[in-house]
């Protein structure tokens, strides 16, 4: 299978993990495992996410807090050696429960953003992930 190919059903596990099943991460997340996030803002230490098992938790914990919560894929997974990028767009309903500002319950919000995953032997090993709320979904939505 080649490194695009695996990429490919990667992000399709990847976003089954956030839209479908948070234990989807055994299927992806390698043993060894590392999240970079950005600092303003964050609700997590993602020194704390090491794991599938880790990463189950805090997907889980994240999507709990919005109603439909659905990820979507916008670009991509373009691949260089053995990073894989993808561009993303999600939709929820606030339920007022992250503390954000903009988390009005009932309010719809949008977010668009970048993953970058690190696939080793079939496996995503380490992911850099960076989001913002828009007002604009992108033109593929």
């Amino acid at each position: 299978m080649s490194q695009t190919e695996t990429a490919a059903q990667l992000w399709d596990g990847w976003l089954e993990m956030w839209n479908v099943d948070p234990e989807a991460a055994h299927k992806i997340i390698g043993d060894t495992y590392r999240v970079h996030l950005p600092t303003t803002g964050a609700t997590i230490d993602p020194s704390t996410i090491r794991d599938a098992a880790a990463m189950a938790d805090w997907v889980r914990a994240f999507t709990g807090k919005f109603e439909n919560l659905r990820y979507r894929t916008d670009l991509g997974p373009i691949v260089d050696g053995d990073l894989a990028v993808c561009r993303w767009y999600g939709t929820a309903t606030c339920l007022g429960r992250t503390g954000w500002p903009s988390d009005v319950p009932g309010k719809q919000i949008t977010w668009v953003g970048v993953d970058i995953l690190r696939i080793s032997q079939g496996r995503i090993i380490e992911a850099w992930t960076q989001g913002a709320e828009t007002d604009v979904k992108p033109s593929a939505a």
